[in-house]
């Protein structure tokens, strides 16, 4: 009997190991009552992410949005573009996120994590999420674009309201307050980059500023891809943090282990992102007729992708419902995409998640939950508005 699958319900993501499991070992390509197709193997979502047969779905995800700078945002998004486009935006912005760029983030980041566990110390409980993970991307990615801390609400008021406006699920009040969002911001990031021409820096705003004055990026192309960025920079980064720690907090014996061997903390982070991934579904729209599984999809097909299935494939992680900080091929991962379409700030989210779980290993003695945390709603991005926890620090 097949699988039915019901991907807007709340149980494909907060209580879906045993689905995937049976979707991996039975059906692995599911049918949607859309039309869609759910891709669950780690080859097949991997091909669809690497494929230059494969493209992103820009007509039908800017079709979905209302009239208005939330529609704008749609069609000047890096990230659901395809190329020739894509690939001018990501030229631009790719000398921001180079190894030299982010290794000397390092020194930012570590202060910055040490600011805000001094400040969690004094209490010994709180709520994770508003206390650090929001707080230290959202502190990084005002810094990466050079524009003050006293700014972050705006900025993540802002794009949080976005981002619920890109859920398959989103309510027709999400897209009013996604709309309101993106003006708020696009008018914001406006004046921010009036201001900034006449007094450019090394930040990556200034550097989206050259690129215009390059004739590479018009004015509003710079203002949507750094909002983009700022979207992009948090709110995955935030979710790997809390997540990660939800899954420690969960499986005490691996906290244990990082702290008596800090060396783990690298492949931490990827066991984190492969075990409970920031981003659970990523869509993809056939450009050309493909056979996966044995099945024929037509060009044009809508393709969901499940990251969090993918990550948990048998064929390629042994026991793979297991959180193994020492797994030896976490990194396969595919949280962070792949292919032309890989995470721009892929390196600056690890160097986050490494820096912030070797600190917390050090400063915390004890750590537990103490109430269950609050989840976000929707398919695309998982994570927590809320985690309440207690803890010894010292």
């Amino acid at each position: 009997m097949a699988v039915a699958v019901d991907a807007n319900a709340d149980a494909f993501r907060y209580d879906a190991i045993a689905l995937f499991q049976r979707l991996l070992r039975e059906q692995p390509l599911t049918h949607l009552a859309d039309g869609s197709v759910l891709l669950c193997r780690h080859e097949d979502v991997a091909w669809a992410l690497n494929s230059h047969d494969v493209r992103r779905p820009t007509q039908w995800s800017v079709s979905r949005k209302p009239e208005g700078p939330f529609r704008d945002f749609g069609r000047n998004n890096m990230i659901a573009m395809n190329p020739p486009d894509h690939t001018r935006f990501r030229h631009a912005i790719m000398p921001a996120f180079s190894r030299k760029r982010t290794e000397e983030m390092t020194s930012f980041v570590e202060q910055t994590c040490d600011a805000l566990l001094d400040a969690m110390a004094e209490r010994g409980s709180g709520d994770f999420i508003n206390d650090f993970a929001l707080p230290l991307p959202v502190t990084v990615i005002c810094h990466l674009l050079g524009v003050p801390n006293s700014d972050a609400a705006i900025f993540h008021e802002g794009s949080a309201a976005m981002l619920a406006g890109l859920e398959i699920t989103a309510t027709p009040e999400e897209f009013a307050h996604a709309t309101a969002g993106a003006r708020t911001l696009f008018e914001f990031l406006h004046d921010v980059a009036r201001v900034r021409e006449q007094n450019p820096g090394s930040d990556l705003l200034s550097l989206l500023i050259e690129n215009e004055r390059a004739g590479k990026l018009t004015r509003d192309e710079v203002v949507w891809a750094t909002i983009t960025l700022l979207m992009a920079g948090h709110e995955t980064t935030t979710h790997l943090l809390g997540n990660g720690l939800l899954a420690l907090v969960r499986n005490p014996a691996q906290l244990a282990l990082l702290r008596q061997d800090p060396n783990l903390t690298t492949n931490a982070v990827e066991e984190f992102l492969r075990y409970d991934p920031p981003i659970y579904v990523l869509f993809r729209e056939t450009a050309a007729d493909a056979e996966v599984c044995g099945e024929r999809i037509p060009a044009g097909t809508m393709l969901m992708l499940s990251i969090a299935a993918a990550n948990r494939d048998p064929r390629l992680f042994t026991d793979p419902d297991q959180l193994e900080l020492s797994r030896s091929n976490a990194r396969e991962n595919l949280s962070f995409a792949a292919g032309r379409h890989l995470c721009a700030g892929h390196a600056l989210a690890r160097l986050e998640g490494r820096v912030a779980f070797s600190r917390i290993a050090a400063r915390f003695d004890e750590v537990g939950l103490a109430a269950e945390p609050t989840p976000r709603a929707g398919v695309m991005f998982k994570g927590y508005h809320a985690m309440p926890i207690s803890y010894v620090a010292h």
